[in-house]
């Protein structure tokens, strides 16, 4: 995914990120969540954790299908949940099947995360995102700093596949490159995070991250 600069190249940046989601998903958004199954691992523990924890207010950066979404609100159906998601053709097919949560258009370094549920959310969720989003440190203070008092942005993605045997990892670093997915700085968000874990083989993380 192009990479947003600072000053005036960010708008141009998030016009063509936007265009790109919305070429792709245009596409996959159909069978994505069938696919993405088989490699996006570490999603449902963290959606458990999520689930069995006091907040009323929820908002996902990039929910694409809504598949999160949708396991929150089986789990949580009196919570208020909601998304912003850069990809046009991903809310219009998430609003049909998700009509309980509100979902709107928004850059994940910038969007009003407070007004898809009508308040500062006490979670913010990114899964599987940040690794696609142009300033994603940025995107993390930005989210901190819209979280209700005590909120935390509750993470999942790719690690730096670490532990894996060198060809598989070099492999599926070309196969991640291919999707213009770029691991986060660990050691970064490892001083910014309260809890920082990594699945099997170093092949992703779950953080989180508590607001100012």
């Amino acid at each position: 995914m192009i990479r947003a600069g600072a000053g005036d190249a960010a708008p141009l940046a998030q016009t063509a990120q936007r265009a790109f989601l919305n070429r792709y998903y245009g596409l996959s958004r159909h069978f994505y969540d069938a696919t993405r199954r088989y490699f996006l691992f570490g999603r449902d523990r963290l959606l458990a954790e999520l689930a069995g924890e006091r907040w009323q207010r929820l908002v996902e950066i990039g929910p694409g299908t809504g598949r999160n979404l949708g396991r929150l609100h089986r789990a949580r159906p009196q919570a208020r949940l909601g998304g912003v998601d850069a990809s046009d053709a991903m809310i219009a097919h998430a609003r049909r099947r998700h009509p309980y949560a509100t979902l709107a258009h928004g850059f994940a370094e910038d969007a009003d995360l407070a007004a898809p549920c009508g308040g500062p959310p006490e979670r913010v969720l990114a899964s599987y995102c940040l690794s696609m989003v142009g300033e994603p440190f940025a995107a993390i203070e930005h989210a901190r700093d819209q979280l209700a008092p005590g909120g935390e942005v509750a993470i999942v993605d790719f690690a730096d596949l670490g532990g894996l045997p060198p060809p598989l990892a070099a492999g599926l670093r070309r196969y991640l490159g291919a999707f213009h997915v770029r691991p986060l700085d660990l050691e970064r968000l490892g001083a910014m995070a309260a809890r920082l874990e990594f699945g099997p083989g170093r092949y992703y993380f779950t953080a989180r991250i508590p607001a100012r």
